[in-house]
């Protein structure tokens, strides 16, 4: 349980920093390229994920077959395909139907999410399916 804790905690740290990366991001690409929300969420989403990647792959998650990277970051393009459709449906749903700013509802989304996060990259990138 400790080390699932330790596990847990690394994760949050490599999060935070992803989140940030995903803030700003959508900040800058809606305000200052005049995007609109959603499409600068699904952005700023997409390489804030590619940084939470390569950040938990060296400091979070401990895969047993590090031959196989290949196998595991296809992996991990479907785990966060589904993450970024959740992301996209809670930002409209916050958005569009509870009429929050973008930014609050970016935070909201952004929490839940990183529920999933945690949960399928332990599963299917750590534990593992069989990829090869």
């Amino acid at each position: 349980m400790n080390q699932l804790i330790k596990q847990f905690c690394k994760f949050s740290v490599v999060g935070v920093a992803a989140f940030l990366v995903d803030y700003g991001l959508l900040f800058i690409f809606t305000e200052t390229l005049h995007m609109h929300y959603l499409l600068s969420s699904m952005l700023s989403f997409t390489a804030s994920a590619l940084f939470n990647y390569v950040y938990s792959t060296k400091y979070v998650f401990c895969s047993r077959d590090r031959k196989n990277r290949a196998g595991q970051f296809a992996v991990f393009l479907l785990l966060s395909g589904c993450g970024l459709i959740l992301n996209s449906l809670l930002m409209n749903a916050l958005v569009e139907k509870l009429m929050l700013h973008y930014m609050v509802a970016k935070i909201c989304a952004a929490m839940s999410v990183s529920v999933w996060n945690f949960v399928s990259r332990k599963v299917f990138l750590e534990e593992g399916l069989s990829l090869g």
